[in-house]
């Protein structure tokens, strides 16, 4: 059985992979948009590998589109984690 997830450290590992692959972290809200946030493929991709590595949750790579929301993401690891 997995441990609970900490939505908070869940939420702050993905702004940080974010600001990695480019973002802005004044521009990272719930609602922005992984595209608005200028990640590109490329990005994407990363952030799926980044997400299994810490938190061993396979993400299958077209559930991560550029068209996610920062929310979305995190409620996909935590789903993953259950």
């Amino acid at each position: 059985m997995s441990r609970p997830v900490d939505l908070a450290a869940v939420r702050a590992f993905v702004e940080r992979e974010l600001v990695d692959f480019g973002a802005e972290p004044g521009m990272i809200s719930d609602e922005a948009r992984l595209e608005e946030l200028d990640i590109d493929s490329l990005g994407v991709v990363e952030l799926t590998a980044s997400i299994k590595r810490e938190y061993a949750v396979d993400v299958p790579l077209e559930a991560l589109t550029k068209d996610l929301t920062v929310a979305a993401v995190v409620d996909l690891i935590r789903r993953g984690r259950r």
